[in-house]
């Protein structure tokens, strides 16, 4: 019954997620990320043409000097979704602003293709 409900799901286009940690020392990163001057917790964006949402979590701010700040994010998508759009969209957000990015607990290379393979790789596992 479990997994017949599970199957269901999949079908119907139910959710899953990641969690993003974006390292950074931009402080306008969230602002442009967010498309707007003021952001709240778990406010969203949609990226185009997906069906996917970045909805802002919080900042962890770090006190100790020359360390970046960590804007967290959770990232919901739809089954089906082009991971090649997602990290395409993410990449060109974050290229030359973020030191490092963390999805679920794994540092990925800011590198177009590797975020991309990554959430082809979540996409399946979470499938």
């Amino acid at each position: 019954m479990i997994y017949g409900l599970m199957k269901r799901n999949m079908f119907l286009g139910v959710s899953d997620k990641m969690e993003l940690e974006i390292y950074t020392h931009d402080k306008n990163l969230l602002f442009n990320l967010m498309g707007k001057s003021s952001v709240s917790r778990d406010e969203f964006v949609e990226i185009p043409n997906t069906n996917t949402k970045l909805i802002y979590k919080g900042t962890t701010i770090r006190l100790a000097a020359g360390l970046p700040e960590i804007i967290n994010f959770t990232l919901t998508f739809s089954s089906g979704v082009a991971a090649g759009v997602v990290a395409n969209w993410i990449y060109d957000k974050l290229k030359n602003r973020a030191e490092k990015i963390v999805i679920n607990r794994r540092e990925i290379q800011m590198d177009k293709e590797e975020i991309k393979r990554f959430i082809e790789e979540e996409i399946k596992i979470e499938k």
